[in-house]
């Protein structure tokens, strides 16, 4: 049993450190990420914009793929969880080699040895007694650690740059812990705000109050070049500072960032109609006037209308349910129900400025639930500005910053430093050097030479042995 066990557990080691799982996991993640560009995530965008975009059926469509939320989509986080045990057990494995390899000593090679390396120079003659000293002080001016063993000098520096993607490996799950805190315990909200509304914050002990809102247009034209909003924050109902935002200038408060999104008319969220409505027999009752999710009373008649919604595109599916292909009013509509004082619903339907619209549903509603008594017809519209406001509470930004510094320290290092030994051997009539570093062959090459140069100088010869200083190294 112990022995199945062991084999289950190195069969998932093997799996979770595969490069190839690796590889597809980071396909999979770039895949989701180039998505979510295309799509607009619904933290920041209202279902009307959506179904404007794609249209009814396509946003259902997307709602049930979870492609309006890809990031917090099952499998979004089933990839990231594989990626991350992926990310932590070839972290472990390559730490494990990395200190075996920090730990091994550098052991002197045999002259033989030394001139088969692929950067090697010899010499004939004798060697003073100032000589083995003389190159032990410039190898430690450059930078080398420096031992004498037998009748050799060992010189090695920057072992540690073996850490070097050992810190990147460590770096990406300090980020993915970072957007995991953001995930658990962030915040971040899409807001449509009127003049004078206040916005609640789940957490936060302050409100935001928008004062006022503007948008700026090139000169000579129409074309709109920024929005501004005014927004004092309000903490036990007190006026802590007022502050002007626009797009990429927000307001910072005790972790929130309120950003400058949108700027537009609020039609379904608060238009205001106004609506002719008669009897069936065609006499008028009046104009009367109410807001979205709100209605008002006919007294002589003793009824209730209330407004149900505002679209200012109306369209239909083919599964006749209503959205507005775009915020333009291009063919306004509202959703009318009449109750009597008792709450019971006489009628429901939605009007429309055109006529033949409005003729069109009430004959339809008409073959469903009888003759309709009464007829509605939209004569008039209005709807306040709104100033779209992006919330973000982001505690783990920091986290993911400081892991960003260390992926930039970690590539910092194996980029730019590479492990590099060199031998000296001192025989009795011949003097052996050779070199190696891991990778960066030419950048070696060229100090393997400036080396041999100061030896030069340093030690009396007789004839240099043709060994060419190669570019390239073990």
């Amino acid at each position: 049993m112990r022995t199945f066990f062991r084999e289950i557990g190195q069969d998932l080691y093997r799996f979770f450190t595969s490069i190839t799982l690796a590889i597809v996991l980071i396909s999979l993640i770039a895949l989701f990420s180039f998505v979510g560009t295309l799509i607009p995530q619904e933290t920041f965008t209202r279902e009307v914009d959506y179904i404007a975009r794609f249209g009814f059926e396509g946003y259902q469509i997307l709602k049930q793929l979870q492609l309006t939320d890809i990031f917090g989509s099952w499998y979004f986080l089933f990839v990231m969880a594989l990626f991350t045990l992926n990310l932590t057990a070839c972290t472990v494995k390559r730490l494990r080699a990395s200190w075996r390899y920090w730990k091994l000593p550098m052991l002197a090679l045999p002259p033989d040895a030394l001139k088969r390396l692929e950067h090697t120079r010899s010499w004939e003659g004798p060697v003073t007694s100032d000589t083995v000293p003389s190159l032990e002080r410039d190898l430690q001016r450059r930078g080398y650690r420096v031992r004498r063993e037998s009748t050799q000098l060992l010189a090695e520096k920057w072992r540690w740059e073996r850490f070097g993607i050992d810190l990147f490996h460590i770096a990406l799950l300090v980020v993915i812990f970072g957007g995991l805190t953001t995930m658990l315990a962030g915040f971040r909200a899409f807001e449509i705000a009127h003049q004078g509304s206040l916005i609640e914050l789940p957490g936060a002990d302050f409100q935001l109050k928008v004062n006022r809102f503007w948008s700026e247009n090139y000169e000579d034209t129409e074309r709109v070049m920024d929005w501004h909003s005014e927004i004092t924050v309000i903490e036990n109902d007190r006026e802590v500072f007022t502050q002007t935002i626009e797009v990429n200038a927000p307001l910072r408060y005790e972790g929130y960032n309120v950003y400058q999104s949108a700027f537009g008319t609020d039609w379904q969220g608060a238009a205001r109609v106004t609506l002719a409505i008669s009897r069936a027999d065609g006499s008028e009752l009046g104009e009367f006037a109410g807001t979205v999710d709100d209605g008002f009373e006919i007294p002589e008649e003793k009824l209730l209308v209330k407004v149900g919604a505002f679209l200012p595109d109306f369209a239909l599916t083919e599964n006749l349910i209503a959205y507005s292909r775009t915020q333009r009013l291009e063919n306004p509509g509202t959703y009318i129900e009449i109750f009597d004082l008792q709450g019971t619903r006489l009628m429901r339907t939605w009007a429309f400025s055109r006529a033949e619209m409005q003729q069109f549903w009430e004959s339809s509603m008409a073959r469903v639930s009888g003759a309709t008594p009464y007829r509605v017809r939209l004569v008039g519209m209005t709807a306040p500005e709104f100033t779209g406001l992006q919330i973000t509470k982001d505690p783990g930004l920091p986290i993911v910053y400081f892991g960003f510094l260390l992926v930039v320290l970690g590539l910092s290092v194996h980029i730019y430093f590479k492990h590099q030994q060199i031998w000296v051997h001192f025989g009795e009539s011949e003097i052996v050097i050779g070199g190696m570093a891991r990778n960066r062959p030419r950048a070696f090459a060229q100090e393997f030479e400036r080396l041999v140069n100061e030896i030069q100088k340093i030690i009396p010869k007789e004839e240099l042995c043709a060994t060419p200083v190669s570019s390239s190294s073990i």
